[in-house]
């Protein structure tokens, strides 16, 4: 009899919703199987070779025990177990950046110490073998007081101290993420598959390996990761030693950054894969919600994001038996290479991000705008962030309306006599301008933009121009200054209107 890895001592279960316990048994020795916690007991629901038992909704607790026995006599106990509010965090790289290398990393440090915030780390394995089996084993809920606190998800750990202030119980994170992975990676293949859009990603795959055995593909992988491994510690040297060269002179001196390898079934960035050595892992453990950070691995096909990124909500949703769950999607921030021409594809990604919040019940998406960097797709302050997710949850999860989670959004443009009316939701007290008016431009053909300053008064803006517009926009850019707050200091949203 097994218990899903994420079930430990230490762990936190949902509060306020029937609880799913499940694992594995030996159909021939386990004929029961019976879930113990508190005065609550239940008997498994027996499903090939698996087993789940649903707990009754409970409020929030601490210090219990659950206990689980076969009638073969096993039995397993977890301790310290407690009952609060648990959240999965996705994504990729910005929502698994460490604590630790997060701006002012102590101090939060020091705070989350003496928090009641958990963490559980999915282990992240390119494919179900052995490695997984022994990563999941020795996989456990940490406390705060933790000595690998740092490696917490700096988004996730400020997210859930915000709610454990507001809330006064014990709060859940759940780390399910890896820097650099497509959306792709986190569905499964009949969802990839039944839109042709979307099964371009399973195309490329297939093209690069398909004429490759099981046997061949792990051989290269392997033989990358002896590759990779020796390159990152002549990396590390020559960072060390020549921090001014640029990227390009680095390969140079010690050879081709080859990441993220071969594809092929050992590969954990292929299409699917880390949805079936992690997503399917853990489900359908049950969570109040998910917080979602990604999008920048998908800028190459950005045109078909909103496709992609929305059926990887209903998956989600359907694999956690939740068809109502609460997303929280980040919205992409500024972000672009110095002298890097701006190819527009992170404002399409992020248009595709606050489409689903405005097409899809119970969707939310925080904006972070301001929160980028020149030249560093990893911006090391993640409070915003993590405070703009929290507000949306407070909000919109646990009713706490008074709570000001959202900055300005266009309304509409209405045609005026000499120009147009620009009004917006959320800036009934009007908006906050630091320097100066930046990232509105006009296009008469659809085409050729310009750029242009619209006069504010109050909640509303106004654009002057002689000859009807084909298209106004704010922030088509991958990279610009931002400029334009509501008065809670969240920035306008970007956008685009098309008017002919």
């Amino acid at each position: 009899m097994k218990l899903a890895a994420i079930f430990t001592d230490n762990m936190v279960l949902q509060r306020n919703k029937p609880v799913c316990i499940f694992g594995e048994y030996e159909p021939e020795r386990d004929k029961t199987i019976t879930v113990s916690l508190g005065k609550n007991k239940v008997t498994a629901e027996i499903c090939g070779e698996r087993w789940y038992a649903y707990l009754p909704e409970m409020n929030a607790l601490e210090g219990l025990s659950l206990t689980i026995a076969s009638s073969s006599g096993e039995e397993i106990t977890l301790n310290n177990i407690a009952v609060g509010e648990v959240w999965l965090a996705g994504g990729q790289s910005n929502m698994e950046y460490f604590i630790s290398n997060s701006k002012d990393a102590e101090k939060h440090m020091s705070d989350m110490r003496k928090s009641n915030v958990r963490y559980y780390n999915v282990p992240r394995c390119g494919m179900i073998n052995e490695e997984l089996f022994k990563a999941e084993k020795d996989s456990h809920w940490e406390l705060s007081n933790s000595d690998t606190l740092g490696l917490w998800s700096a988004v996730g750990s400020h997210f859930a101290k915000n709610l454990l202030e507001k809330l006064g119980c014990t709060v859940g994170i759940v780390g399910c993420n890896l820097g650099g992975t497509s959306a792709s990676v986190w569905v499964d293949e009949e969802t990839l598959s039944s839109d042709k859009d979307t099964n371009v990603y399973l195309e490329a795959y297939q093209k690069v390996c398909g004429g490759l055995t099981d046997e061949e593909q792990i051989k290269v992988y392997d033989e990358y990761l002896e590759y990779e491994k020796e390159w990152n510690e002549r990396l590390a040297v020559i960072q060390k030693e020549r921090p001014e060269l640029t990227w390009e002179e680095v390969q140079k001196e010690i050879g081709e950054c080859k990441w993220p390898g071969p594809m092929g079934i050992k590969n954990p960035y292929r299409p699917c894969g880390l949805y079936n050595t992690m997503i399917k892992r853990m489900a359908p453990f049950t969570f109040r919600g998910i917080i979602y950070y990604q999008g920048e691995e998908d800028a190459s096909r950005c045109d078909i994001y909103y496709k992609l990124f929305t059926k990887l909500i209903h998956r989600w949703r359907e694999d956690f038996k939740d068809s109502d769950m609460p997303f929280l999607c980040v919205q992409l921030p500024m972000f672009a290479y110095e002298n890097a021409p701006d190819d527009k594809t992170w404002p399409v990604i992020r248009e595709a991000q606050m489409k689903a919040s405005e097409t899809l019940d119970n969707v939310h998406t925080a904006v972070i705008l301001d929160c980028g960097e020149l030249n560093n797709i990893h911006p090391i302050d993640k409070k915003p962030v993590g405070d703009r997710l929290s507000l949306l949850a407070l909000k919109n999860v646990y009713g706490f309306d008074e709570c000001n989670a959202y900055g300005p959004s266009l309304r509409e443009i209405k045609k005026t006599s000499d120009g147009y009316e620009l009004t917006f939701d959320n800036a009934d007290n009007g908006f906050e301008v630091k320097e100066t008016v930046t990232g509105f431009e006009i296009s008469y053909d659809g085409e050729n933009f310009e750029e242009i300053i619209p006069e504010i008064s109050g909640s509303v803006m106004y654009i002057k121009c002689d000859s009807n517009a084909a298209e106004i926009r704010y922030q088509w850019f991958n990279y610009n200054k931002v400029t334009i707050f509501g008065k809670n200091g969240i920035p306008l949203a970007p956008f685009r209107e098309k008017l002919t």
